[in-house]
């Protein structure tokens, strides 16, 4: 019976780590970065992240609070325990699993893989492909080799880790370079020399057309000013114009996006606002131009909190 007490406390210590392992998958990090192109993103969906990340939080307090309550029915029941041997791990420690490792064992997982990448692909860039105008077969095979420059990049990180090399430092992004090269190519056959900046407006176009479908449409609606579908597609299309992402920031105006003190808006909604109005309503204009205005004074308090590229939590 000696060995009960230890028994009894590696248990406890076991539960508890299980807690902490749940607390630190399930809470995620959220990270604002401050800059002057905060603007740029809508606050509301960073809003809507923070409300899942914080239930999130709670449910991972709950498996801390259930993991210490089993350790304490455990210290009271230790008599009736039988011994048995202990693995150096915790019983439900985290498993990595590695997709290499997965297709180095099952070769048939290629093809299954390939195909949720290309899912991936349509989620990454909705359907702002579409807007390429391209052949229908051409548009078919970009998807493919974009899912491909995925697949290959991940190939290509397991071997030069394999190979001794540091993520980030100039050989890294070499060998990352020369792995992506033929399928760059063919992309670029495509797309043109830009492509990437191509696909980096396309993927910021994609944000926008989320927080249109997620937010926008709701908040218009609730208002009593639905849009119809060619207004939500056409304020997409204003946001992602009035964006510079994949664009020459050499060409944005000076404070572009410094709030005006009397209006609360920026260049940049105002850019936006110019465009909508000429699909929107103005009563939808009036709801959008005063959900901008807020966006920014809660840029403004936030940004007293948050340091630009430090990684911060917003709890209650």
């Amino acid at each position: 019976m000696k060995t009960l007490p230890w028994l009894t406390a590696i248990l406890f210590i076991g539960c508890l780590v299980m807690g902490y392992i749940l607390f630190s998958e399930r809470n995620a990090v959220v990270q604002i970065t401050v800059s002057r192109d905060a603007a740029d993103r809508d606050y509301k969906d960073a809003h809507t992240r923070i409300s899942e990340l914080e239930h999130q939080l709670a449910e991972s307090k709950a498996a801390v609070a259930f993991a210490e309550k089993q350790a304490a029915k455990a210290t009271s029941d230790a008599a009736a325990v039988a011994p048995r041997p202990q693995s150096a791990s915790p019983k439900n420690a985290t498993t990595i699993i590695r997709i290499t490792d997965i297709l180095k064992d099952h070769p048939e997982y290629a093809a299954l893989y390939a195909k949720q990448t290309r899912r991936n692909i349509d989620r990454m860039y909705s359907n702002g492909l579409s807007t390429l105008n391209l052949p229908p077969d051409q548009l078919s095979h970009l998807k493919d080799l974009l899912a491909e420059r995925q697949m290959n990049n991940m190939d290509a990180q397991a071997a030069a880790s394999a190979a001794g090399l540091v993520p980030g430092t100039p050989e890294w992004q070499e060998a990352m370079k020369l792995a992506a090269q033929d399928t760059q190519q063919q992309v670029n056959a495509i797309l043109g020399s830009d492509a990437d900046a191509t696909l980096a407006r396309l993927q910021a176009r994609a944000s926008f057309q989320n927080q249109v479908d997620m937010n926008y449409s709701h908040e218009f609606a609730d208002a009593g000013a639905p849009m119809s579908l060619e207004q939500s597609s056409a304020l997409v299309q204003a946001m992602a114009d009035a964006n510079y992402a994949g664009k020459d920031l050499s060409t944005r105006p000076a404070g572009y996006n410094d709030p005006d003190p009397a209006t609360g808006l920026t260049p940049h909604d105002t850019r936006i606002l110019d465009s909508a109005s000429q699909v929107l309503s103005p009563a939808q204009i009036q709801i959008l131009k005063s959900d901008l205005a807020d966006n920014n004074k809660v840029n403004a308090i936030m940004s007293q909190y948050i340091k630009p590229g430090t990684p911060s939590i917003i709890v209650q």
